[in-house]
């Protein structure tokens, strides 16, 4: 049960719609290897899972957690169910299962030696990424940045460096659907860190959210979801069976009413699960859509 709240299952659907879209845009040009896919899908699979172990870790250390309200889920660490050791050793354990993954995943894909530095650094800065987001001098989570890095990580990042190692091309079309995910990503932080406004604020924890406030907070969300679905709707341009995600738009316009019509915090962070599936649903919807151009 311990591991189980370390690991954070419910946050892995953004991993898996962000490797269906990027994996669907390289088969609808031409090149899609299974082996590959699934490597992938480990790799970025584990990087999240390192992420919510460095943010479970990072948060208990600086007694972030301490503060949470009864409406945060229970946290590993800060509620006494595995011991900061354990934790480490998980964080060790996760680092180096990534990384065998995500090189093996280059010896499959990769043959240039420029291609090999490129995609080490990027291994290296998601890994970086994903443990600086609560630990370090300056962990960039309590600096507003999260969103941003969400964005890359979920979206830029995720997408188009799956469609490059799978096609060893990148059209700039797929640019839009990588920021449409990006957003949405973004998306799922925000409501995580509007739910959490208040004790992060007194933990010290600046985050996007506690800088606007809970008003301005709301506003972002409208613009992160709007923001990244235009971003899937221009990609129908090129390709407008994509626009099989609108058959989610009765779960986006639910959650966008939901959202906006929240009084406080605990009722706009109740919708964190919502955002979830609403990027994943999106993602493959979107997925199955480019398959069938």
């Amino acid at each position: 049960m311990a591991l189980w709240l370390l690991i954070r299952p419910r946050t892995l659907p953004l991993t898996l719609g962000v490797v269906l879209a990027a994996h669907a845009l390289a088969a609808a040009m031409g090149a899609f290897a299974w082996l590959p896919f699934a490597l992938s899908l480990l790799t970025v699979l584990l990087l999240q899972i390192l992420s919510n172990i460095a943010n479970d870790y990072g948060d208990a250390l600086r007694g972030t957690d301490a503060n949470r309200s009864q409406n945060a889920p229970t946290r590993a660490v800060a509620s006494g169910q595995l011991g900061t050791a354990a934790v480490r050793r998980w964080l060790m354990a996760t680092t180096l299962a990534a990384t065998a993954s995500g090189v093996a995943l280059l010896l499959v894909c990769l043959h240039g030696w420029r291609d090999w530095l490129v995609f080490l650094l990027l291994g290296a800065l998601a890994i970086a990424a994903a443990l600086a987001y609560t630990l370090g001098r300056r962990p960039y989570g309590y600096r507003a940045l999260g969103e941003v890095a969400v964005f890359l990580s979920f979206g830029l990042l995720g997408v188009c460096g799956n469609v490059y190692l799978q096609t060893h091309t990148l059209p700039a079309a797929v640019l839009l659907p990588a920021a449409g995910s990006g957003l949405l990503a973004a998306n799922v932080l925000h409501i995580n860190n509007i739910r959490d406004l208040s004790s992060d604020w007194a933990a010290g924890k600046h985050t996007l959210a506690n800088k606007l406030g809970f008003s301005g907070s709301l506003k972002m969300h409208r613009t992160l979801l709007l923001a990244g679905l235009a971003c899937y709707a221009l990609y129908a341009v090129l390709a407008w069976q994509s626009v099989l995600w609108l058959l989610a738009l009765p779960m986006i316009l639910r959650h966008a009413r939901r959202v906006a019509a929240a009084r406080n915090e605990a009722e706009a962070g109740a919708e964190l699960g919502a955002a979830v599936m609403l990027h994943f649903v999106v993602n493959a919807l979107f997925a199955i859509g480019v398959l069938l151009t």
